[in-house]
């Protein structure tokens, strides 16, 4: 008897835990490559420039590895639970559409997460990184929940002040142990302005979804017959952003101690920024805009986060 309700428990243990994975791989699948690489490649760098203790490395890769994922499910959570209609159309997997939760249960979520997220932060990497945490939910909270704007350079500010919160997450956590190595705050704001000027791209292949959820995204804004002139104006923020980055790391490369490095992803950074850029300008189709967005700017994200941690070298 006793090894049968043993057994009975593990059972239901392990079928829980199976059941709590598929939820958050529904819920972090969309985005997890973006953010949680964003969080991976921001430490890379500063693991490696000067090399630091593999003891010291793979602890701090550890921490990050479990922030990034705490950080995308406090945002998907909230997003999920507020978002049903649109999800329904344009991603039918999340818990909820595919019938894997019920509202209800996202809220238990919502509000379980919400509260370890911070602590977890302040467990591992302290007090500065535990108010980045906070500071994150009060921006999702602010976007997502209540007074919810609903305009196009929100949407885009929204995306901006994310990558700040990442970067600027990352860096407490590296500084805590490592003070030599802080990010310019100059170079985590270049980053987030890029991004805000770049991130409606993510606009294209929305429209259905956002179309039946209310949602004023520039496309829907601009109407169907204006689209060309949003894809010719960000195609062009492309090109002029990342020869300005090219020039500012070229200027910033004769002061640092890896100047190959730095002109080495200047070269990477501007040959992708003009192949999202002309991606953009002639997609004919709403698959190309997907590509576009899910890998081709995915790989420019990460490319520009170790990027700009190198430009931290010579600052």
């Amino acid at each position: 008897m006793a090894d049968a309700g043993l057994q009975s428990l593990v059972s239901i243990i392990k079928s829980t835990l199976y059941h709590e994975y598929l939820v958050t791989e529904a819920l972090l699948r969309s985005n997890a490559g973006t953010t949680i690489g964003g969080f991976l490649f921001a430490i890379l760098p500063r693991l490696l420039l000067p090399p630091m203790p593999l003891s010291s490395a793979v602890g701090l890769t550890l921490k990050i590895c479990i922030l990034s994922i705490g950080f995308q499910y406090s945002l998907e959570v909230v997003n999920q639970t507020m978002g049903v209609a649109e999800d329904s159309v344009n991603k039918p997997y999340r818990p909820i559409p595919s019938g894997l939760i019920t509202i209800h249960e996202a809220e238990r979520r919502w509000i379980l997460a919400w509260i370890l997220f911070p602590l977890l932060s302040y467990m591992l990497s302290g007090r500065h990184v535990a108010l980045w945490a906070l500071v994150w939910q009060a921006e999702v909270g602010f976007c997502y929940v209540w007074p919810r704007p609903n305009n196009p350079i929100m949407r885009n500010l929204f995306t901006a002040v994310a990558t700040f919160i990442i970067i600027s997450l990352v860096n407490e956590s590296v500084v805590e142990q490592h003070p030599d190595r802080n990010l310019h705050l100059v170079l985590r704001a270049a980053l987030a302005g890029w991004v805000c000027l770049i991130v409606q791209i993510q606009e294209f292949h929305d429209l259905e979804g956002d179309r039946l959820a209310g949602k004023r995204t520039l496309p829907l804004v601009l109407g169907e017959a204006r689209i060309w002139l949003m894809r010719q104006t960000t195609c062009w923020i492309f090109f002029i952003t990342h020869i300005l980055f090219l020039l500012w790391g070229l200027m910033l490369a004769q002061w640092s101690t890896w100047p190959r490095s730095i002109c080495t992803a200047a070269a990477i950074q501007i040959v992708l920024g003009a192949a999202v850029g002309l991606r953009v300008v002639w997609s004919d189709s709403v698959e190309i805009d997907k590509n576009t967005y899910f890998y081709w700017l995915t790989l420019l994200f990460w490319t520009m986060i170790v990027y700009t941690s190198l430009l931290g070298t010579a600052m």
